[in-house]
């Protein structure tokens, strides 16, 4: 059984060959993410404070602590190499033309068929040719916004009974930051935005209520991005107390996205003030308690209590001269692209190729599946929700899928999978994380499944399993 990789999805792909020599290199740790991995090391010993007895590993060596943004540790850990679309590589994959916007007076480059391009790429990859249609607004294609130098362009959209995808295209006319990009060479480039549609009675709801903030693509060239938004509606009837109903065969959207923004490549953000570390230092002293990792071991709980409460004293003071530090994105840790964009377009619902099976089968536990939506490109899973436990679903062979839960939804990619039959586990969320996960992507795995398939470990653990098997 060979396991399935991410990588898979860039098959086909005019970057492919490019972007697998690259993650097969060796990188060092950039001594930015190195800081800010020390500081959310250090932010976990400072939140223990409020936590008796927390015995949380901590490094109290000042020198290279730097301030990170809460959110992008997470982010940093993963997103270690340098966008490698170049013009020369990314312009040649795609036909452009250009369109004279009469509001802002300007020729801009627009890619015609975004999906047709990108389509094999992307994190929900398949064949999109026909399915997605060209943006419309009152009859009219292609909608285009400026502001603040910065031209935003809907291109196409895609809509199942289950999720909306958009293209997009982004042109600056300043060069785009340099930013992170994750692990598969794409840059980690997010939006804030919200949604309206008119099908319900919410107005304005914040587009992470059903949507992934990251933008899905590729650097065109130095001003040029264009990628893929998702937003998953079976959630966002859920979150608007719509539960059970469809979305309307036609309605109209409303987007507004007020920033675009990355995680700068150049570190930016003020350093430890050093009266603030001096004062941490001396208070250290006065309790008699020492400042290297070794002392920190031999700190008594009451010791160590101390400890956090200075640590957070002297943090608390470093973000009172800095409050910028505590907001996502900030100056400091992020480039900012400013709208706003505000955009209406009219939405056909596709149901082309769609499997919609109602399942119903909830055990005594309030664990199990609601429904389930095959579409083109992604499986659905509607469930009862519950923070404890943790879904998995394995293919026709076995394989585990790739794929992202948001509240009660449960969603995989069915790129490179045999989705003919899939399996659905939950476990207990941390036995999975300590103990299951790691069966399946050990080193060893073809050689252990001799002996017992992660299936089997799986139907020996689980706590609910359903098999589903689609009828195509």
């Amino acid at each position: 059984m060979n396991k399935l990789l991410k990588t898979s999805q860039l098959e086909d792909t005019q970057l492919d060959g490019k972007i697998k020599e690259t993650l097969n290199n060796t990188f060092p740790l950039p001594k930015r993410v190195a800081n800010a991995q020390n500081e959310a090391f250090a932010k976990v010993r400072s939140m223990a404070a409020n936590q008796k007895g927390n015995e949380a590993q901590h490094t109290l060596s000042l020198s290279t602590q730097e301030a990170a943004p809460k959110k992008n540790f997470q982010k940093i850990k993963t997103v270690l190499l340098r966008s490698l679309a170049g013009a020369g590589v990314a312009a040649a994959a795609f036909f452009c033309i250009y369109m004279t916007n009469a509001t802002v007076c300007a020729q801009v480059p627009i890619l015609k068929r975004i999906f047709d391009e990108l389509g094999n790429s992307l994190n929900f990859a398949g064949d999109y040719t026909n399915l997605a249609e060209p943006v419309k607004n009152s009859g009219k294609e292609l909608e285009s916004i400026t502001a603040n130098g910065t031209t935003l362009t809907l291109s196409e959209v895609y809509c199942n009974e289950s999720t909306l995808y958009l293209s997009l295209v982004l042109h600056s006319e300043e060069k785009i930051p340099d930013t992170y990009t994750n692990e598969y060479g794409k840059p980690v480039i997010e939006l804030d935005a919200s949604v309206d549609f008119d099908f319900d009675k919410e107005e304005n709801i914040h587009w992470l209520n059903g949507g992934d903030s990251y933008l899905d693509g590729i650097m065109i060239d130095d001003n040029t991005f264009a990628g893929v938004i998702r937003f998953e509606l079976g959630q966002y009837l859920t979150y608007t107390g719509m539960t059970g109903e469809k979305v309307p065969q036609n309605f109209r959207a409303k987007l507004s996205i007020e920033k675009i923004f990355g995680t700068k490549l150049e570190d930016t953000r003020p350093e430890m003030p050093a009266e603030l570390r001096q004062n941490y230092e001396a208070a250290m002293e006065e309790n008699g308690l020492g400042l290297s990792e070794e002392d920190y071991e031999q700190f008594t709980a009451e010791q160590k209590d101390i400890e956090h409460q200075l640590f957070n004293d002297m943090w608390n003071a470093y973000y009172e001269l800095y409050p910028d530090r505590q907001t996502y994105p900030n100056k400091y840790d992020n480039w900012i692209l400013q709208g706003p964009w505000n955009f209406a377009f009219e939405v056909a619902r596709n149901d082309r190729d769609i499997i919609h099976m109602d399942i119903n089968d909830v055990n005594e536990n309030g664990l199990g599946i609601l429904s389930v939506t095959k579409t083109p490109v992604e499986i659905s899973l509607e469930m009862e929700q519950n923070l404890d436990y943790f879904t998995v679903i394995l293919d026709a062979n076995g394989t585990l899928m790739d794929g992202n839960a948001t509240g009660n939804h449960n969603t995989a990619s069915i790129s490179g999978y045999d989705t003919s039959k899939i399996d659905v586990y939950i476990c207990d969320y941390i036995e999975y994380m300590d103990e299951l996960k790691g069966y399946w992507w050990s080193d060893d795995y073809e050689e252990k499944a001799q002996e017992k398939t992660f299936k089997q470990l799986l139907d020996e653990r689980c706590v609910y399993h359903r098999e589903i098997t689609f009828d195509e």
